[in-house]
């Protein structure tokens, strides 16, 4: 009978996130001030809807925006989100405003204001705040990052990165400070680390190996490169300004 009871339970739950979609799809306003289910579309508010205060995904959690305290194995949001959210996968299609804290992963498309913590980290869209992981990858990033391996920025940043490795492709202003290699396509502030490279450096490089093409600042360490320099290579100490 208890069988029997919870086969109903679970199929009348399937039907009701199947239909429940298509009604969500006509009703985007549609929301519910808790979500709670098994696994998408086994929940309530359907899948598409609004979740304003406490979402219990279980094994799979999909709302469109969820604005509040989110618990769950994974955790998805094709809108915003904006709270506190503690998963072991978190992947939201909008933006970001709050804590993350992932044992796997979080994942942002839009904007990040705010904290990520997790083993990987990755933001599409701008981010400002503090993440903290293993791999930290954005767009453009302004604020802490403290990665493991590696913090990856793809465009203009600024702050401060502790990394083993930090490697930024755009213009990064603040320090890096790494264990291994740090690297800028610009680079303005303070690179300490064994291996300090850039295209172009105003600032000072603190390292046992220190490169760059143009200078507007110093060069501190055993080996110090200034390819567009009337001394390009120099030990201790290289300048140009």
């Amino acid at each position: 009978m208890k069988k029997s009871i919870a086969t109903a339970v679970i199929g009348l739950a399937v039907v009701l996130g199947l239909v429940g979609t298509s009604r969500a799809e006509e009703r985007s306003w549609a929301w519910s001030p808790l979500g709670i289910g098994l696994a998408a579309p086994i929940q309530l508010p359907f899948i598409e809807s609004d979740v304003y205060g406490i979402r219990l995904g279980g094994f799979l959690g999909y709302n469109n925006d969820v604005y509040g305290l989110d618990w769950g194995v994974a955790n998805l949001s094709a809108g915003n989100f904006a709270g506190i959210q503690v998963s072991a996968l978190s992947w939201t299609e909008g933006d970001v405003y709050g804590l993350q804290v992932s044992a796997i992963a979080n994942v942002v498309a839009g904007r990040l204001i705010g904290l990520q913590a997790a083993p990987v980290n990755v933001g599409w869209g701008p981010a400002w705040g503090l993440q903290l992981g293993v791999v930290n990858y954005d767009a453009d990033f302004a604020g802490i990052q403290a990665g493991g391996i590696i913090n990856w920025n793809n465009a203009l940043s600024y702050g401060l990165q502790v990394s083993p490795v930090n490697a930024n492709q755009d213009e990064f202003f603040g320090a890096s400070l790494g264990g291994i290699v740090n690297y800028a396509e610009k680079f303005r502030g303070f690179s300490c680390g064994i291996v300090n490279v850039a295209y172009e450096v105003t600032g000072f490089q603190l390292g046992v190996v220190n490169a760059c093409d143009t200078m507007h600042g110093v060069q501190i360490g055993l080996l110090n490169l200034i390819d567009e320099s009337k001394l390009p290579i120099m030990v201790i100490a290289n300048a140009a300004f």
